[in-house]
């Protein structure tokens, strides 16, 4: 258990350990839900991508790079939005 001291601003600092854990670096977010029985769940607040960023990164027309969380999850999300249409 890692404990932390509330600061006169009522901010706490998050240790490198933390956010390595998380896999947050510097600029990114993190998402805090607040639950019912008074604690807190944190985690990394991952930017989507969509299966036409994936497209585009395989066809090596962009920059994106794109975690195998976030290539499953923009091809989870196309199936979802295109179904059986499929993409155009």
């Amino acid at each position: 258990m890692i404990e932390m001291t509330l600061t006169a601003k009522n901010q706490f600092t998050f240790n490198k350990s933390l956010l390595e854990h998380l896999g947050v670096k510097a600029g990114e977010k993190i998402a805090i839900k607040k639950l019912p029985d008074g604690s807190i769940n944190i985690n990394a607040s991952k930017k989507h991508r969509s299966v036409m960023d994936l497209a585009g990164a395989l066809k090596g027309k962009t920059d994106v790079k794109m975690t195998i969380e976030q290539i499953n999850q923009a091809i989870a999300d196309g199936y979802v939005e295109h179904g059986m249409r499929g993409m155009k």
